[in-house]
């Protein structure tokens, strides 16, 4: 156990408002790999809307905390740590408790204050909101101190640069973490504000300090009911009894014997050698333990010549580790002839070392290797080995050999465990990233969740995926990831577009809203289907060939680009006719074409000019250039008009320019980037960016250019055109010869 935990609440139904605490009690797995949150609390709101705060606080933080599978991940995942996980928690629950406040419309009284925390091991995290204490009472020469830690980590926040800061959208109830390890034998004690003005220090230290986390509840309690004050009193208190539990030594072990200690010594040295032994490794010792004690039971008959008798002291056997011998060691100041502890020095004479001729020797030895003769050599060799020794070198031969396979093995055994540990450390930063882009997103701060969503790809992109678990990982890591992208990209998937007309065999290739209905057209005639019917309603143009590039006045008629005409359908009337361009060049790059009031807009791409031709009743006149300064509108490829002129490039990158000059205006670069996007829409507060090749539409703010959403509507098959319904908020898209219908949420 690592600490000791008690709570105190003291008067808490006195007054308005909730006074609680809250310890979780996990069972003992969760416990093991999470440790213990607490909530402290005092709002001063009406008790039942007050009641109802803490209790969702309570319940949305255990099960943000306790439910998290990082969790049970942990014990797997080298490098996941607690921090990591209640940092997240707490951000969920942070944003979970400002929902539940707007949905019950409660307004959280600005003297509240809550503590959330959570204690594994020795290390404490917490973040506070409003007044409540943090203290540390810790032992310093003898003696215990106490101190205040919110005040030191308030000093060191507000060292850094307000630049450094997030400015959060919604109330930031915990914007911060205090993180740190209790050190030993020392106590952290939470509390409201009340407690610390009617307990002296000099009281809190002699009362927790001298008495178990549980006891030096209750004496508190005793102390605070002799004050005739209604005032709630909250604690948590928190032990770290770290080494506390060790067992004492035996009164018997304190003298031990000289015996006894270097017996213990030698075999806690071979048990330690035992356990370093990496895995597979033969052990060399163990082997020749058994082998001896099998050369000593073998009696082979041999015509070797007896050796003379060796009158040297035999070599006392070597003792039990698990069973010391009792009595004195002998020769215990004798030191083997290899020892360090000798004085004398061994020096090699210095002679001259031809290395030439060693070479060449060492190369007729390998050669002969693979000479037939020189195994037959060995073989003969062997025959005339005894029994005895031919067995001797037969057992050589195996050990040897296990030994190499051996070293193969521990070694490919070690690289696979080298890269399984860093394979692990990286799933468990890519999954601490993914966290982060979260935590960044509460709080609006859309280049910070960029940022770390390319550094995330990227560590995913370098993810080994070779066998079936690191796959399952890289999938499973590649799905969320995938979801936070689409969260970062602001990308919306809708389950699939509604079809509402079809407009088969009339090789319509081009839609319009206008006028509260939707027209599409190609060739020389206009069509108006009925939505969710198969009636459409058609009127042909006289002289036209190609009705394209549709736009409207907003008011009577609809334009259609005809060559180097303009073909103009009045809606109302439902009568059309055909008006002339003077001057137009065909060969300037012409890209769209605009009507806003009685002027026709065109771009000359090659030529980076916007024209402006003047209406009349039977057509427009000669042209005159709007651009007043220069303009790189080479990529170009749409524009639309409603005072201010926006140029879409192929790239999606919007150009805003007013009264013939580029305005001040920065829209937001799509992600992904488009390649090919082809047509733009002004609505009253919105612009429209379409690309057929991605089956995409971008919204971006029209005021600032701020990206509000993208719609990847994937069930399409090959999208020609889309048009807008602002009033109905609802996107019509020409998909081969049917309309698709989906909504838009902004």
């Amino acid at each position: 156990m690592y600490n000791k935990i008690a709570s105190l609440i003291l008067n808490s139904g006195q007054g308005s408002g909730v006074s609680d605490v809250y310890v979780a009690q996990p069972d003992s797995l969760k416990e093991s790999l999470a440790g213990k949150i607490f909530v402290l609390g005092e709002i001063g709101d009406r008790k039942n809307e007050a009641r109802r705060v803490f209790d969702y606080l309570v319940e949305r933080l255990n099960d943000n905390y306790y439910n998290d599978e990082k969790i049970l991940l942990r014990g797997k995942i080298e490098g996941l740590k607690i921090e990591n996980i209640f940092e997240a928690a707490l951000a969920k629950t942070n944003k979970d408790l400002n929902e539940f406040l707007t949905e019950q419309k409660i307004k959280l009284n600005p003297a509240a204050s809550l503590t959330l925390g959570v204690i594994f091991e020795n290390k404490l995290h917490f973040s506070s909101f409003g007044k409540n204490r943090a203290l540390l009472i810790y032992a310093k020469n003898d003696q215990f101190e106490i101190i205040n830690v919110e005040t030191n980590a308030e000093n060191a926040a507000t060292s850094r640069s307000d630049a450094d800061r997030v400015v959060p959208s919604a109330p930031a109830l915990f914007s911060s973490v205090i993180s740190g390890e209790i050190p030993l034998n020392s106590y952290f004690i939470f509390a409201s504000e009340a407690l610390p003005e009617y307990l002296s220090a000099k009281e809190m230290l002699a009362i927790v300090t001298k008495l178990p986390p549980i006891v030096a509840v209750e004496q508190i309690k005793n102390t605070l009911s002799k004050i005739n004050a209604y005032v709630p009193f909250l604690a948590v208190i928190i032990k770290n009894t770290i080494g506390q539990n060790l067992p004492e030594p035996d009164e018997e072990e304190e003298n031990p014997s000289a015996h006894s200690s270097i017996s213990s010594l030698n075999y806690t040295e071979q048990k330690t050698e035992r356990m370093l032994a990496p895995a597979g490794l033969i052990s060399l010792s163990k082997i020749g333990r058994h082998f001896k004690a099998f050369m000593k039971k073998a009696s082979f008959k041999t015509n070797e010549a007896p050796k003379k008798k060796s009158y040297a002291p035999e070599p006392e056997k070597e003792a039990s580790p698990l069973i010391p011998e009792l009595g004195k060691i002998k020769s215990l100041n004798m030191a083997r002839s290899d020892s360090f502890m000798l004085k004398e020095k061994i020096f090699f004479k210095k002679r001259s070392f031809p290395l030439w001729p060693k070479i060449q020797s060492f190369f007729g030895v390998l050669a002969s290797l693979f000479q037939a003769s020189a195994w037959a050599g060995l073989r003969n060799q062997l025959k005339n080995l005894s029994l005895k020794n031919r067995w001797l070198f037969k057992i050589l031969t195996a050990v040897v050999l296990i030994f190499i396979v051996s070293l193969l093995i521990t070694r490919w055994h070690q690289k696979q465990l080298a890269a399984q540990t860093a394979f692990n450390n990286l799933a468990a930063q890519i999954e601490d990233q993914e966290n982060q882009i979260d935590s960044h997103l509460l709080y609006n701060d859309q280049a910070g969740a960029q940022s770390i969503l390319m550094n995330t790809q990227a560590l995913l992109a370098s993810m080994a995926r070779k066998t079936l678990a690191e796959q399952n990982t890289y999938n499973r890591l590649s799905t969320k990831l995938a979801d936070e992208t689409d969260k970062v990209q602001k990308i919306v998937k809708p389950n699939a577009a509604n079809k509402v007309a079809d407009l088969s065999g009339l090789g319509a290739n081009n839609l319009i809203f206008a006028n509260a209905k939707l027209y599409a057209a190609g060739g020389n005639e206009i069509y108006n289907p009925t939505l969710s019917s198969s009636t459409t309603a058609r009127w042909a143009v006289n002289g036209a060939t190609s009705l394209t590039n549709p736009t409207t006045d907003a008011k009577t008629f609809i334009f259609y680009w005809d060559a180097t005409k303009v073909a103009q359908f009045n809606y109302k009337t439902a009568s059309t006719s055909e008006l002339s361009i003077g001057g137009l060049d065909p060969n300037v790059g012409l890209t769209s074409f605009k009507i806003f009031g009685s002027n026709l807009y065109v771009i000359a791409k090659s030529q980076n000019q916007i024209y402006r031709y003047t209406g009349s009743a039977k057509g427009y006149g000669s042209p005159a250039t709007w651009l007043k300064e220069t303009a790189d509108l080479s990529q170009a490829t749409d524009f639309a008009i409603d005072g201010s002129i926006y140029v879409l490039k192929a790239d999606g990158e919007v150009l805003k320019f007013y009264k013939g000059k580029a305005a001040d205006y920065k829209a937001a670069a799509l992600s992904p980037a488009m390649t090919s996007a082809n047509k733009v829409i002004a609505g009253t507060n919105y612009l429209y960016i379409f690309e057929a090749a991605s089956k995409r539409l971008a919204v971006l703010s029209k005021k600032d250019g701020t990206l509000v959403n993208q719609y990847q509507v994937t069930s399409l098959v090959q999208p020609k055109d889309v048009a807008i319904d602002e009033t109905g908020k609802a996107a019509y898209f020409l998909d081969n010869d049917a309309v698709y219908k989906i909504s838009l949420n902004q």
